[in-house]
């Protein structure tokens, strides 16, 4: 197991629920602006008009998060989570900002999920 991916606790849940303990992230590969930055694990990341990724500045909905950082200068594409949870920590928008609670909330609503 890595260094940053260690075991805090457990719980469980009595009764019966619908969803699973084990939802893995869903993770995709989508094309970037070119020569529009380092995007670092993190980075929340929206469409432009192109339909590229480019770093999210709250205006629209949160396409995802970078999960592996990205050099568009050299890459064309990144990894990015779709759907799932997020370290809250790694979290950063355009200018490398924190993000405030409703920017937390638009996430949610994209169905990631900051812990």
């Amino acid at each position: 197991m890595p260094a940053n991916e260690g075991v805090l606790g457990t719980f469980s849940f009595k009764g019966e629920h619908a969803h699973t303990m084990d939802h893995p992230p869903v993770l995709r590969q989508g094309a970037v602006k070119a020569s529009s930055g380092i995007y670092p694990a993190g980075l929340v990341l929206m469409r432009d008009a192109q339909d590229k990724l480019v770093p999210w500045d709250g205006s629209a909905t949160p396409a995802g998060v970078c999960d592996v950082p990205c050099d568009t200068a050299t890459s064309a594409s990144c990894i990015y989570l779709a759907h799932g949870s997020v370290r809250a920590a790694a979290l950063t928008k355009t200018g490398g900002a924190t993000l405030t609670p409703a920017d937390l909330r638009s996430l949610e609503k994209a169905t990631i999920y900051a812990l």
